[in-house]
């Protein structure tokens, strides 16, 4: 797979480059929600409203969006049928859960990571005194939508909006008829909600990874070579990670995985490819990522919260030129642990090492392993 100078600027998406839509809810009319912003960067997400603009469509097996917010303002309770993950990038937010909020309540900080449950009413406010910002990422190309609490439907409809059953916001004006209810997504029963799982905060807080306890290991099979001392730190599902001692947080199946990557101030990781396809968040510091071999490479600078999606196989290189460490996150299809391939001299300088990975996959002394069973 070669990107083209083309391709690299369609899947390298700034920060700037994202298009908030302030009315893509429901609740986008209740006192405490407003304004607030929508972003949908990779897919489609969960918006409502069919005037949001996707910066890139290709299906990837997740969506990656994000939401803005001024200080005090709340997304009202709703819940998801696939995964959602919080990644809080600016500000602090105050999670709440349960039908009425009222089942438990957490604080996220800058650098945390979160999995939300699905078939879980959650809803957070900007808990700070500035603008915060929240990325997320959804499992599946199609996430199927969400459900809203029935008091926040009830709500809604108070100021004119209903929710259609395609999932897209109606509007009514002011002393015209309500849609049928026929034509509406229906409020989700008493004793549905009754019937939906009760997480405590402890519980919860298990499928979160705060930035002290992001477990950094060289974890590849290149990090034997000189200058190569990148790391990982698995959050989420069965990533890159080679290293027999990693364990994410979270591992009931999400349809992807994501982990930390770090950067040293002047390493780099070897080119690799992966069968499937992933995308990079980039959180902080001089990270570049170079793409192709040869004569056909290319090589574009991520700012702070910029998206770029690498497509299944091609080659791909992190790169640190910088005096600063850099951190991204590492988003990759698939509940699968995922193998890179490196070039052939980087299985032959590993192994010159004494490194290899043994038959489960993992970084192995090649002395310790029976001739045949080594890589």
């Amino acid at each position: 797979m070669i990107l083209t100078p083309e391709d690299l600027t369609r899947r390298h998406i700034r920060r700037a480059q994202y298009v908030s839509c302030d009315d893509a809810f429901i609740d986008v009319r209740l006192p405490g929600s407003t304004p607030k912003e929508n972003y949908a960067i990779v897919g489609p997400g969960v918006t409502q409203n069919a005037s949001q603009v996707i910066n890139l469509r290709e299906p990837h097996g997740f969506n990656i969006g994000a939401a803005g917010m001024a200080p005090g303002i709340t997304n009202s309770l709703h819940l998801h049928f696939t995964a959602e993950v919080f990644i809080a990038c600016e500000g602090s937010f105050t999670l709440r859960w349960g039908a009425q909020g009222d089942e438990g309540e957490a604080r996220l900080e800058e650098g945390d990571v979160i999995c939300m449950p699905t078939w879980m009413f959650r809803g957070f406010s900007n808990a700070g005194n500035r603008h915060g910002f929240l990325m997320t990422v959804l499992g599946g190309d199609d996430t199927g939508g969400i459900i809203w609490s029935p008091d926040v439907m009830q709500r809604a409809r108070g100021t004119g909006l209903y929710l259609g059953r395609n999932n897209q916001l109606i509007e009514v004006a002011a002393g015209s008829p309500v849609p049928a209810e026929d034509q509406l997504l229906p409020l989700m029963p008493a004793d549905e909600v009754a019937a939906l799982r009760h997480w405590s905060a402890t519980e919860l807080m298990q499928r979160c990874v705060r930035p002290a306890q992001r477990d950094f290991r060289a974890a590849t099979l290149d990090t034997a070579l000189p200058g190569q001392a990148w790391q990982v730190a698995p959050v989420i599902g069965w990533g890159i990670s080679q290293h027999r001692d990693h364990r994410p947080a979270v591992t009931d199946p999400q349809g992807f995985s994501v982990e930390w990557l770090r950067v040293p101030a002047g390493q780099r990781s070897a080119a690799f490819q992966l069968d499937q396809a992933a995308v990079l968040v980039h959180a902080d510091g001089p990270l570049a990522v170079a793409f192709n071999r040869g004569s056909q490479a290319l090589q574009t600078n991520l700012g702070p919260w910029d998206t770029l999606s690498m497509p299944p196989g091609c080659w791909r290189q992190f790169i640190n030129h910088g005096s600063q460490d850099a951190h991204a996150l590492l988003v990759v299809a698939g509940d699968a642990r995922k193998t890179p391939t490196f070039e052939a001299e980087v299985y032959a300088a590993a192994a010159q090492a004494d490194l290899t990975l043994d038959a489960g996959g993992h970084l192995a002394r090649k002395s310790l392993l029976p001739p045949a069973m080594t890589v």
